[in-house]
């Protein structure tokens, strides 16, 4: 009986936080949480500082990373850096990395993040396109001795409805370009 009785106040307690909070706006509280630390809203910096400093913190990682690569692959033996050991490179690494990153102006950043950004969207619109592409001009293929399967009139259907679906992609990234200019 007196387990009963304690399993009951113990329930009783545990559940007084649900029946006072309003469990949707608790949830709806930590999605902007979430957004707030993504979007790094929390530093309560303009949008332009706060995308130069993300970038500057990730060119620091970036430099400590090939500093520390480098240096330890000069340290290796009968390498002119032999005398330094993984903790010195650690070291050395993150003061070039520091320094850099620190009197690196804003305006380089913003360039080199403008076209690494620049060069990753025309790898994500380019490469289905070419794949689309050369699927297009090598669909039948060749059998195990090296022929060319000749068309059949479901290949060329294929080739339409594939050349159609590129149409389409083209279309609609010319329309979203056009918006945002």
């Amino acid at each position: 009986m007196k387990k009963k009785w304690m399993l009951f106040v113990i329930s009783s307690l545990l559940s007084i936080p649900y029946a006072i909070a309003d469990i949707g706006s608790t949830f709806g509280n930590v999605w902007y949480k979430i957004m707030n630390v993504g979007s790094l809203g929390f530093l309560g910096l303009g949008e332009g500082t706060v995308v130069a400093a993300f970038t500057r913190i990730l060119l620091w990682i970036l430099m400590f990373t090939v500093f520390f690569a480098v240096i330890i692959y000069m340290s290796a033996e009968g390498r002119p850096l032999k005398y330094f050991k993984k903790n010195h490179a650690m070291v050395i690494a993150a003061v070039l990395a520091t320094i850099g990153a620190i009197f690196l102006p804003v305006e380089v950043i913003l360039a080199a993040g403008a076209g690494w950004g620049t060069a990753i969207a025309l790898l994500l619109i380019g490469g289905p396109i070419v794949g689309i592409a050369y699927l297009l001009w090598y669909l039948p293929g060749k059998d195990e001795h090296g022929n060319k399967i000749p068309e059949t009139k479901w290949t060329v259907f294929l080739k339409i409805v594939i050349c159609l679906l590129l149409l389409w992609i083209l279309s609609v990234m010319k329309y979203h370009v056009g918006r945002m200019a």
